[in-house]
């Protein structure tokens, strides 16, 4: 049994049929006791009931199997809060596009004119026969209404003429800074499709709900984080303004709190702030710093070295033309800069990267960033990494450079990105996450909601598999074993967002999180690992039910 050094008596102790610790030391136990919310012992049944007293409360869950509180790096409640309040107009929900134009008609007849209309999760891979959105189809849809369309992937939305004109912008505007772009037909007449968040950002401002609606709908979300047996979150980059962080930190006061968080700010954001690296407590802290270097595979925006396919999904749905290698959000010598002064001040930083090339490049310039300093435990990401190679991940070991893996663009996404995206070849190496496990990294999986739903069982599944919606399995060589994909959604997360002394497994002295689930996910055949049902998750040792 472990055993710390003081003979402390538990307020409670928790029985499992198995308790998978995440531990080397120990891998499974019976039972773990838990004294002001921290893990006391961990050890046989007898073992730990031998700290039993009177007044010790004893949870019985013998039918069931304690792990870990699952762990999420890279996750946004705030953009959640408020993409989820608008328009449903998914995949998810509208597996043909009669549903998604049925929403859109539904929500012009019972919006007052002159009002916003937002929608969110417009999706040509999961939804039948989409076609082609922008200014055009919109406004066939209304004219006094300003509109907005978000796709799931969420670095593209469509708009309409009113939009434009109740955000300012006309064939005369300048594409913003920071990669983002007002997308113009042949002659220049602007067409309805915005990329990228510089681009995306002046309209969503229109959505401006109440402090009170915004902590509702935030508060929303946690309790949906923590029906998926998620206990802690990383939360890359703000879409919303920065007092957005105020609420995080009075939520991280409410005793009835199901989640801790770790947040980043948005580069432009640190000069603002009083905040340094590590500020705050084991509820809520700030880490770091994310940045955006190139886009998304669905926006034509990854940064590639070989072009997009010329598909009819690339060319006609998606609007990527022929030839398309992506973008990079800077220029090179302006964030050589940024940089070198989050390094230089100590902060953690993430960088969203999807293409090869994109990796490539951001890795060299994080290598001149950091040779400015003998500091190694850093701990800078790679967010996303679709298709960073062999070579770059073995550099990125090197550089104590650390990936995270976006794994179910995989499940999603992977016939559409083998198939039409990208090709056979690409997609074979696409989401390398074995490579990564043998160059040596601590991986973690994460789902980016909301761009797909937090569902730590299925990215677990997905990166065992390899199988995608269709059953096809993509890219198998890069498959990883169970017990390595319940580390990245654990112990390895945790890691990432420097949290691994106070979370992500269960251990004498660590906080006492757990997700009791229905089984044992070490157990069971993968291709079943997205039926584990979450019964209820732990905080501190304060019990939540699902549901």
């Amino acid at each position: 049994m472990n055993d710390p050094s003081t003979a402390a008596e538990a307020d409670l102790i928790l029985l499992g049929g198995t308790v998978r610790t995440v531990d080397a030391s120990r891998p499974t136990a019976e039972a773990v006791a838990i004294s002001g919310g921290r893990i006391l012992a961990v050890g046989s049944r007898d073992e730990v009931l031998a700290r039993r007293t009177p007044a010790t409360e004893v949870v019985d869950r013998r039918d069931a199997v304690v792990l870990p509180g699952l762990v999420e790096p890279h996750t946004h409640p705030d953009l959640c809060a408020q993409c989820y309040a608008w328009v449903d107009v998914s995949g998810f929900t509208h597996p043909h596009v009669d549903g998604v134009e049925r929403a859109l008609r539904e929500a012009v007849a019972s919006t007052p004119a002159g009002e916003w209309i937002f929608a969110f999760g417009l999706d040509p891979m999961l939804t039948a026969d989409v076609g082609v959105f922008g200014r055009e189809r919109l406004d066939a849809l209304t004219t006094d209404h300003p509109v907005a369309v978000m796709i799931q992937s969420m670095h593209t939305v469509f708009v309409n003429s009113a939009a434009f004109r109740a955000a300012g912008v006309d064939e005369s505007t300048p594409d913003p800074p920071g990669g983002g772009h007002f997308q113009r037909d042949a002659n220049g007449q602007l067409t309805g499709k915005l990329e990228e968040a510089s681009a995306v950002l002046p309209f969503l401002l229109f959505d401006d709900p109440s402090p009170a609606d915004r902590s509702a709908r935030m508060w929303a979300q946690y309790q949906r984080y923590a029906d998926a047996g998620l206990t802690t979150i990383g939360i890359p980059g703000l879409f919303t303004p920065l007092s957005t962080l105020d609420v995080f930190g009075e939520f991280a006061r409410r005793p009835d709190v199901p989640l801790r968080t770790v947040a980043y700010l948005r580069h432009q954001q640190v000069d603002h702030v009083d905040w340094k690296p590590g500020y705050g407590d084991d509820c809520f802290r700030v880490e770091g710093v994310k940045l955006w270097y190139d886009g998304s595979p669905y926006s034509g925006t990854m940064l590639l070295d070989e072009p997009y396919l010329e598909s009819r999904l690339c060319c006609c749905t998606l609007g990527i033309p022929a030839g398309t290698l992506g973008h990079a959000n800077f220029a090179p010598e302006e964030l050589a800069d940024v940089l070198g002064s989050l390094h230089a001040d100590g902060w953690q930083v993430l960088t969203h990267v999807q293409g090869d090339r994109g990796a490539r490049e951001i890795l060299d310039l994080y290598e001149t960033a950091l040779a400015s300093s003998d500091r190694r435990d850093h701990r800078w990401r790679l967010e996303h990494c679709a298709l960073i190679e062999r070579d770059q991940l073995e550099r990125a070991a090197r550089l104590g450079v650390t990936p995270s893996f976006h794994m179910n663009h995989i499940y999603y996404y992977g016939p559409e990105l083998r198939d039409e995206i990208l090709g056979p070849e690409r997609a074979s190496r696409l989401m390398p996450i074995g490579s990564a496990v043998r160059a040596g990294h601590r991986v973690s999986l994460h789902a980016d909601s909301p761009m797909y739903p937090p569902e730590p069982f299925r990215l677990m599944r997905t990166a065992v598999t390899r199988r995608a919606r269709t059953g096809d399995r993509i890219g198998a060589d890069e498959a990883i074993s169970a017990e390595q994909a319940l580390r990245a959604i654990t112990i390895d997360a945790a890691w990432q967002l420097r949290a691994e002394r106070r979370v992500g497994s269960i251990e004498v002295g660590k906080l006492a999180d757990f997700a009791i689930v229905d089984r044992d996910p070490l157990a069971i055949d993968p291709d079943d690992l997205d039926e584990t049902r979450v019964l209820e998750t732990w905080i501190g040792g304060r019990k939540r039910e699902v549901g």
